[in-house]
């Protein structure tokens, strides 16, 4: 199954960062996040880890409070979240995703506890058994999406387990990764005790905190900021631009500069999270036109023959809000005679030879954005069975995906790794391994590259998964070293 480590982040002048996609409930990212006197820059990020037995293709819960533990006998809990947000924590191995950018009170903490509600996930059941989960049957070999049970809500860490104590002092950020372990979290009954841990980030002057991904519908538009709403998240971010910021808007816009962002458009962006609270883009890329939905998901079946793929849904853009709110909606896409094929290298080089141009192409485990040519009509409730969906793009994005080190080939070129211990939604598909190549652009975290990577050890890759001869190839755009964290 996938292996997840999703975080939420707290930016302790005022900011929340979260390693996770998704949620409802909305709340706005300080667009004037420096704190005043006696006040402190404090940003919050969440990241994740899953269970074995299934492959949880999205895992969603609510996090319905995040609160700060003065030392102070007789304080209050400082809240750092303006609302309930739901988080999916998938899209969490390889970085977090901001939440909130929030001023805190200058002192002493000793805690943070932080309650959850409302877990649900869709899975594929590669056991031999039928699954029942409350009222809820999977059967053997399909792909479901089940409410949890919570065994607690309330989780609390508490000095001395570090980071705490916090101190902060006035206009001294911090920022806090929370780390949501989903592994240890989801039982074999699938029932959910949330398992949390905290990182204090570095906060260095002038430098980011942490990078991350959004991609969201443009809401608002004032150079050199614009406003940037996310799907199933509802997550409305002020987002600042400079003469560093990328854009790439191909055809519709040649000029490619901040001009061209315009209310309407589903936008992907590459933020880095500064120490002053500020986010700041530094690259900006069109991923649909105003009107037109943006639709995400996960490959779980392909049929070449029939020119068709199925995906599980994980993310939507400009579409009917009831599509939206379903989390785990199975498609079948089927790509029209004219329909085109790419990927999206964001930053990175992709090496000579690779193809993404048909179905033919298509692998299980892939991540992909597609744009259907109508939308048909669906039920008020979640289908029981797959829509089919015309499309005429198809747009290969980065996969997470977590494993075992198998073999390691510094001296490659490209230099490489080997994959196994894949989530069993691959392993059904006959994939067991998969060779991981870094290339010009990769980012690596816990490990200096791929020479320092170690045989055993577990590691997560966000990466375009190409569909090669022998076994997949996964051009890596990040590579993060659990061993080396954990």
């Amino acid at each position: 199954m996938w292996k997840l480590t999703a975080a939420f982040g707290l930016a302790f002048l005022g900011m929340v960062v979260l390693a996770a996609c998704g949620g409802s409930g909305s709340f706005g990212v300080n667009s004037n996040p420096g704190g005043g006197s006696g006040m402190s820059q404090v940003s919050f990020s969440i990241s994740d880890t899953p269970p074995a037995g299934v492959t949880i293709l999205r895992f969603q819960i609510q996090l319905t409070t995040a609160s700060l533990q003065p030392a102070a006998m007789g304080q209050p809990p400082v809240s750092m979240l303006p609302a309930p947000v739901e988080v999916e924590l998938i899209h969490l191995q390889t970085e977090p995703e901001l939440l909130a950018n929030l001023n805190v009170a200058a002192g002493t903490y000793d805690g943070l506890t932080a309650t959850f509600a409302n877990a649900q996930a869709t899975i594929f059941n590669e056991s031999a058994n039928n699954l029942t989960v409350g009222n809820q049957t999977c059967d053997t070999g399909q792909v479901c999406t089940l409410n949890l049970a919570l065994n607690q809500m309330n989780v609390t860490v508490q000095a001395p387990t570090a980071p705490f104590p916090i101190t902060l002092t006035s206009n001294s950020p911090l920022a806090l990764l929370l780390h949501f372990d989903v592994n240890a979290s989801v039982q074999g009954d699938l029932s959910v005790s949330p398992t949390i841990s905290l990182k204090e980030l570095p906060a260095p002057p002038l430098l980011p905190i942490e990078g991350f991904h959004l991609v969201g519908t443009v809401t608002s538009v004032t150079s050199p900021t614009f406003m940037l709403q996310t799907g199933f998240g509802n997550f409305s971010f002020t987002i600042t631009t400079n003469n560093n910021t990328q854009y790439n808007f191909g055809a519709s816009c040649p000029a490619d500069n901040f001009g061209c962002i315009v209310n309407g458009q589903v936008l992907k962006v590459f933020v880095n999270l500064m120490s002053g609270g500020t986010l700041v883009a530094s690259q900006v890329e069109l991923f649909e036109p105003p009107g037109f939905p943006a639709i995400e998901g996960v490959v779980i079946s392909s049929n070449p023959a029939q020119n068709t793929f199925q995906i599980v849904l994980t993310d939507f853009q400009n579409g009917p809000a009831q599509v939206a709110a379903w989390f785990g909606l199975r498609l079948t896409i089927q790509p029209t005679a004219s329909a085109t094929f790419a990927f999206d290298t964001d930053g990175i080089t992709v090496p000579a030879g690779l193809s993404f141009a048909s179905v033919q192409d298509i692998v299980i485990g892939q991540a992909v954005e597609v744009h259907p040519t109508f939308l048909p009509p669906v039920a008020a409730e979640g289908p029981a069975q797959f829509f089919t969906l015309p499309v005429d793009s198809v747009l290969l994005e980065a996969s997470e995906i977590t494993g075992t080190v198998t073999g390691v080939n510094p001296g490659a070129t490209p230099p490489n790794f080997i994959l196994g211990g894949l989530p069993p939604l691959l392993a059904k598909a006959g994939i067991t391994q998969i060779t991981v190549e870094a290339v010009s652009g990769t980012d690596f975290e816990n490990v200096s590259g791929v020479g320092g990577i170690n045989t055993g050890d577990t590691v997560s890759v966000g990466g375009l998964v190409f569909n090669t001869s022998g076994q997949p190839t996964d051009v890596a755009e990040r590579v993060f070293d659990r061993s080396a964290s954990d």
